[in-house]
């Protein structure tokens, strides 16, 4: 009798603490910021007819805005940036936005055809006008990382009047061409593995790695090599997996819920699947020759995503009226992530200034 009590009793208590973590689970939030004038929340806002989600967090308001353009697309970096970047916090009111189609901004219901590189610049340019008034100011400085610095650049060479400066990381310049740079990179450094080689050259069949075909062969493709190219260290410098990115602690960062990682992975595929064709098509050597306003690369010197060969004569060419290549000697695609303290102490004392 006293056996049935004592197990009906720890069966209602597992029944409480699975009940407990599900619900727990279900919510998410920021860590505060307590200073009087500080800012710490998510707003869920319309943008271009969607719903979007961003996260802004800052010590001070009237700080200047700084908007964060995440890779992919479809690619999530609100966790990992706020844990990595936390120092510009104190001079910035950082806005983290998830993209239509990317994680808490993620929804079945998104119509195929708005999934447009117009369309993201139109929400780009919608989200800075909101932030500009929300925070009563007249410009903002944006920040891009891959997908996000292709959009990036995008923006301020049609709108250069909102912007201070532009901030690129992991710059896309040639896609086609970067892709066609990373595969025989990756070729060559694959010979010694046979697994590596041989996965690699099964891409050049039936139809070139660079196709893009009808039946999502090439989507099949693009995932090979991005195995490849993680494994092979030309993602992120002297690591060769994404563990530095995606952790215990990422997982457990409040921000997201364990449904809001479900829909960033159904929002990477939809997002790739959809916009990848047309970032295939962009080439600034020709398309942005000449922008309006400072741009700064921050450039891993190892990145074989978006190589930085390519970043370094696109920067020789460009003309602007202030630009600058820094060089991050110790990182891949991610130098954001890869030397935080490096890339935050440049933004603040030498990015900052442009927003006085």
């Amino acid at each position: 009798m006293i056996r049935s009590e004592i197990a009906r009793n720890l069966s209602i208590a597992l029944i409480f603490v699975v009940l407990l973590v599900v619900v727990i689970s279900c919510i998410s939030y920021t860590p505060k910021i307590y200073n009087d004038n500080g800012i710490s929340e998510f707003r869920e806002i319309e943008i271009g007819d969607v719903l979007q989600t961003i996260l802004i967090r800052g010590n001070d308001q009237t700080n200047p805005i700084l908007l964060y353009l995440h890779g992919g697309p479809g690619t999530t970096e609100l966790i990992p940036f706020r844990m990595f970047q936390s120092d510009l916090e104190n001079y910035f009111t950082v806005v983290t936005w998830e993209q239509r189609g990317t994680g808490k901004s993620f929804s079945p219901k998104i119509p195929l055809e708005t999934m447009t590189i117009d369309q993201f610049i139109h929400d780009t340019h919608e989200l800075t006008n909101y932030l500009l008034k929300e925070f009563n100011q007249d410009k903002l400085l944006i920040v891009g990382h891959s997908w996000g610095s292709a959009l990036g650049l995008l923006v301020v060479s049609k709108y250069p009047e909102l912007y201070f400066a532009y901030v690129g990381s992991g710059q896309m310049v040639n896609q086609k061409e970067g892709e066609n740079i990373s595969y025989q990179h990756l070729i060559t450094v694959a010979r010694e593995n046979k697994k590596a080689y041989d996965e690699l050259i099964s891409l050049n069949k039936p139809e070139p790695y660079l196709a893009i075909d009808e039946n999502d062969i090439w989507f099949e493709k693009i995932k090979v090599h991005r195995k490849w190219l993680v494994r092979l260290g030309g993602e992120i410098h002297n690591q060769y997996d994404y563990s530095l990115l995606f952790n215990l602690k990422t997982f457990l960062a409040p921000e997201y819920t364990l449904f809001d990682f479900i829909r960033f992975g159904r929002g990477s595929i939809f997002s790739l699947k959809t916009m990848w064709p047309q970032i295939m098509e962009l080439d600034f050597f020709l398309q942005i020759p000449e922008i309006n306003l400072p741009i700064f690369f921050l450039q891993g010197r190892h990145d074989y995503n978006t190589p930085s060969t390519l970043v370094d004569s696109y920067y020789n060419q460009i003309v602007a009226p202030e630009k600058f290549l820094i060089w991050f000697e110790n990182s891949g695609h991610h130098p954001m992530y890869e030397e935080p303290e490096k890339y935050s102490k440049f933004l603040i004392e030498n990015v900052l200034p442009r927003t006085k």
